[in-house]
């Protein structure tokens, strides 16, 4: 009997931890979001399968919980579609006061066949920011 109340007497303690550390913990919640992008610079001509950067400029968020994530592109024919992704971890209110941009941040490409080239950048409002480019 004796052994039988030290064994729950120990199960309780552990669940007893267990609780409390699950309440201890910081929740923290990310969500996705697509950077607005202000603007991009690409050189206006460029050499077929010759690596080259884009770079971005624009404002990721508001406070230090806003994020850089990823880029995602696509490429379609002579259109290359690229969205700027970014991601926001909530964390009780507890971000840092700091305005993050992306400062140039560079997506390295390359294209293999020449021709006449769209950029297209994703917006968050459903608008677009279009730069043409020629590839040689």
């Amino acid at each position: 009997m004796k052994t039988f109340k030290s064994v729950l007497l120990f199960m309780m303690i552990i669940t007893l931890c267990f609780f409390l550390n699950s309440c201890l913990k910081e929740q923290s919640i990310y969500s996705d979001f697509l950077i607005k992008v202000d603007s991009i610079h690409v050189r206006d001509t460029l050499a077929s399968a010759v690596p080259f950067d884009i770079e971005f400029f624009g404002t990721v968020g508001l406070d230090g919980c806003h994020i850089f994530k990823v880029f995602n592109q696509t490429i379609k024919a002579n259109e290359i579609t690229i969205g700027a992704w970014g991601t926001y971890e909530n964390k009780n209110g507890t971000c840092p006061t700091v305005i993050v941009y992306l400062d140039g941040q560079k997506l390295n490409m390359t294209i293999p066949l020449t021709g006449i080239y769209n950029i297209t950048i994703l917006e968050p409002d459903n608008s677009y920011l279009v730069r043409r480019i020629v590839v040689n």
